[in-house]
C-alpha cells in the first residue's frame, strides 16, 4: 500500500513538472529559424506530396546516414517552412518532454535492477529527469530547429535503454530470453537513433557503463557466455568508435586550414569546454547560453595553465572512475557516461568546437548522481534534501523560462546574443539578417561592414555587401568594394555559404544589374577565393566554385563552357542538383538527344545505398519525362511554322 502511495506521488509530482516544463518553453514559440535551419531543411519547400516528401527526406547530407528518420518528423510542418517556426518548435518541445517521460522511466528501472529502496528510486529519478528536462543549458537542443536530430536520436537511445533494462531484469528466471530481448534492444534502439544523428551509436557504450558501474554480472550466465555476449553487443560497437576517431587523426593540411587547428588542439580544447559545460549546466548563468559559441578559443598547447590543469583533471578523473567503478559506482556512472555520450563530437572529429546540445545526453550522469546521492541521505536529513532538489529544480526552471522568453522575442534575442558572445561572427551576421528582414537592407549592410572591419577573417562577408549594395544602389559605382575584396579573399576563413554569397550576387547582377560589377568581376572574385589555401584543396568547394562559373556561363549564352564547367563539378561528385543542372542546360540548347543520353548514363551511377538510390531514380524518371515534353513541344512548334 505504502509503496503504490509512493509511485502515485511520484507520478503526480512529474506530470506538474511536465507541465511546467512545457510553460517554461512555450514563449520560445516565437523565434527564427537559425544557423543550420536552411542548409538542412530547406528543401521542405519542395514537398508537396509523397513522392517529394520521399526526395526530401531521403536527401539528407547533416551526416554519413543522411539522418532520414529526423527528416521525415519535419514534413509534416512543411507548409510552415520559413514562414512559421512554432509548428517545428512545438514538436520539438514534445519530443523534449516524450524524453523526460522516457529518461524518468529508465532511471526508475535502473534504480530498481540495482535493488535501491523503492522511495530512494523514485526521488532519484522523478528528480533527475526533472532537472534533465529544464535545465538551461539544454535549451537550445529543443529551440535551434533542426536540433531535434538530436532529441529524437535520444529518443531512441532512451527506448533503447528501457528495453534494455526491461528484458534484463528477468535474466535471472530465463536468462535466454532476457539476453535475446537486450539484444533486440541494442541492434534496434542504436539502428533507429543512428539513423536521426550519428551520436545514436553510442547506444551500446551507454548500456556498458551502465554494465561496467551500476550492474551486477548476473550470476546464472556462464561468464564465459557473458563475456561472449557483452564483447559483440557492447564492446564491438564501442571499440568500433573508437578506432573511428583514432582513424581522424592526424588532420590532413587541407583540413587544419579549414578548421584553424588540428586534432591535438581541438582534443586540448575539449578538455576546457567539457570543464565548462558542466560548470554552466549545475551553476546556470543566463548570459552563458546561447546557440553562438563559434568564437570559442582554440587551446594551442598543453602548457597553457588552463589547459594543463584541465588535462590532467580528466585524466586523473577518468582513471579514478575506472579504478574506484564498484567502490564508488555512482561516481565512475556519473564520469563514463558523460565522458562515453561526448566521444563522437568532443573528441577527435573535426566538428566545430562548441555547442551546448551536446550535452543532451552526456549530462544525464552527472544528475543522476547528484539526484540519486540526495535521495540516499539518512532519513533526519532527507527534507532538507528534497527541499533543496526542489529548489534547485525551480531555479534552473525560472533561467530556462528566461531563456526561452529571449529566443521567443527575436529582436532582443539577436541583439543580446551579439552583445553576450563579442567574438562570435554568426551572432553578428543573424543580426544583418534580422535587420535585412525587418528594417531594410541599409541596417543590414552598416552591420556587414563593421564585422569585415572589425574582423578581417570574416571578409567573405563582403560579398554579402556587394551583393545588398548592388540591389539598394544599382547604379552607384562598387569598384571600391571590390577592389577590397579582392585583397581581402585571398586569406578570409573557410566557410561554404561564400558559395551561397556567391549565388546571390550572380542573381542581384544578371537581374537588375551593378554598375561596376558585372559577369568578369564575379567570375575573377570566384577565383580568387577559390585560390585561397583554405579554400583550394577542399572538394566540395571546388565543386559549388565549378557550379558557380557554370551559372556565369550560361549566363554569357556560352553552352560549351557551361557544360563543361558542370562536367568538372560532377567529377567531383554527382548530386541531383547537378543533374537538374545539366539537363536543363541541354534543354535549353534544344540538345534533347544529348540530355536523353546524359540521363541514361547517370541511371548507371546510382548511389549505394538503396533508399537513395530510388531517389535518384524517381529524379532522374521525372527529368526524363520534362525532357520528352519538351521535345514534343518543340516538335509541335516546328510543325506549325
Amino acid at each position: 500500500m505504502r509503496t503504490g502511495r509512493q509511485r502515485l506521488v511520484a507520478a503526480s509530482s512529474f506530470a506538474v513538472i511536465i507541465v511546467a516544463g512545457w510553460f517554461a518553453y512555450a514563449p520560445a514559440l516565437g523565434a527564427l529559424f537559425l544557423l543550420d535551419d536552411v542548409s538542412n531543411l530547406g528543401g521542405l519547400r519542395l514537398v508537396e506530396d509523397a513522392v517529394s516528401a520521399f526526395n526530401f527526406i531521403f536527401s539528407g547530407t547533416a551526416g554519413p546516414t543522411g539522418r532520414p528518420l529526423a527528416l521525415a518528423t519535419f514534413v509534416p510542418q512543411a507548409a510552415d517552412w520559413g514562414q512559421h517556426a512554432a509548428p517545428f518548435l512545438r514538436v520539438n518541445i514534445v519530443i523534449h518532454l516524450a524524453n523526460a517521460t522516457l529518461l524518468a522511466f529508465f532511471l526508475y528501472r535502473l534504480a530498481v535492477l540495482r535493488q535501491v529502496r523503492e522511495s530512494n528510486a523514485l526521488v532519484a529519478a522523478t528528480s533527475a529527469a526533472g532537472l534533465w528536462l529544464l535545465m538551461p543549458l539544454l535549451a537550445s537542443s529543443s529551440l535551434m530547429i533542426v536540433q531535434r536530430m538530436t532529441t529524437l536520436s535520444a529518443f531512441f537511445v532512451l527506448v533503447g535503454l528501457a528495453g534494455y533494462l526491461l528484458a534484463r531484469q528477468s535474466i535471472h528466471r530465463r536468462p535466454v530470453a532476457a539476453l535475446a530481448g537486450m539484444s533486440v534492444s541494442i541492434v534496434v534502439g542504436t539502428l533507429l537513433a543512428t539513423l536521426s544523428k550519428e551520436n545514436g551509436s553510442l547506444l551500446p557504450t551507454f548500456a556498458l557503463v551502465m554494465e561496467s558501474t551500476l550492474l551486477i554480472r548476473p550470476t546464472n550466465v556462464k561468464p564465459s557466455y557473458w563475456r561472449a555476449w557483452t564483447g559483440i553487443f557492447l564492446w564491438l560497437p564501442t571499440l568500433c568508435v573508437l578506432v573511428y576517431l583514432i582513424l581522424c587523426v592526424p588532420y590532413s593540411p587541407e583540413l587544419v586550414l579549414r578548421r584553424d587547428f588540428t586534432g591535438w588542439e581541438r582534443l586540448l580544447t575539449q578538455s576546457r569546454i567539457l570543464w565548462e559545460y558542466l560548470w554552466n549546466a549545475f551553476v546556470p548563468q543566463p548570459g552563458k547560453f546561447g546557440p553562438f559559441h563559434d568564437g570559442y578559443p582554440v587551446a594551442r598547447t598543453i602548457w597553457q595553465p588552463l589547459t594543463l590543469l584541465a588535462s590532467s583533471a580528466w585524466i586523473i578523473t577518468v582513471a579514478l572512475a575506472l579504478v574506484w567503478r564498484r567502490r564508488f559506482p555512482l561516481f565512475s556512472f556519473a564520469v563514463l557516461w558523460y565522458v562515453g555520450g561526448h566521444l563522437l563530437e568532443s573528441t577527435l572529429v573535426s566538428l566545430e568546437l562548441y555547442f551546448e546540445h551536446r550535452n543532451y545526453l552526456p549530462i544525464i550522469g552527472p544528475i543522476y548522481a547528484l539526484c540519486m546521492f540526495a535521495a540516499q541521505f539518512q532519513s533526519s536529513r532527507k527534507p532538507l534534501a528534497y527541499a533543496g532538489l526542489a529548489a534547485y529544480i525551480f531555479v534552473n526552471a525560472m533561467v530556462l523560462w528566461s531563456q526561452a522568453s529571449l529566443w521567443g522575442n527575436p529582436q532582443m534575442a539577436v541583439l543580446y546574443w551579439q552583445g553576450h558572445f563579442p567574438d562570435s561572427v554568426r551572432a553578428a551576421t543573424t543580426v544583418a539578417t534580422y535587420q535585412l528582414d525587418q528594417e531594410g537592407p541599409h541596417s543590414a549592410l552598416q552591420t556587414l561592414k563593421r564585422i569585415v572591419d572589425e574582423d578581417p577573417k570574416s571578409g567573405y562577408l563582403k560579398i554579402q555587401e556587394l551583393n545588398l549594395s548592388c540591389l539598394i544602389l544599382p547604379r552607384e559605382d562598387h569598384r571600391k568594394t571590390v577592389t577590397e575584396l579582392h585583397g581581402l579573399l585571398p586569406d578570409v576563413g573557410f566557410t561554404y555559404s561564400a558559395a551561397t554569397m556567391f549565388s546571390d550576387l550572380i542573381t542581384a547582377i544578371t537581374s537588375s544589374g551593378c554598375e561596376g560589377v558585372d559577369v568578369i568581376v564575379v567570375r575573377e572574385l570566384t577565383d580568387a577565393l577559390a585560390g585561397n589555401p583554405r579554400y583550394a584543396n577542399d572538394v566540395s568547394y571546388r565543386q559549388l566554385h565549378q557550379q558557380l562559373l557554370a551559372r556565369l556561363s550560361r549566363h554569357e549564352g556560352d553552352f560549351d563552357q557551361t557544360l563543361s564547367h558542370l562536367e568538372q563539378a560532377i567529377a567531383y561528385k554527382p548530386s541531383s542538383e547537378l543533374n537538374m543542372m545539366m539537363v536543363t542546360t541541354l534543354a535549353d540548347a534544344r540538345n534533347f538527344a544529348g540530355a536523353h543520353t546524359y540521363i541514361d548514363n547517370a541511371r548507371d551511377h546510382l548511389p549505394a545505398n538503396p533508399l537513395r538510390r530510388f531517389v535518384w531514380q524517381n529524379q532522374l524518371d521525372e527529368l526524363s519525362r520534362y525532357i520528352t515534353e519538351l521535345e514534343k513541344h518543340h516538335a509541335s512548334e516546328a510543325k506549325l511554322q
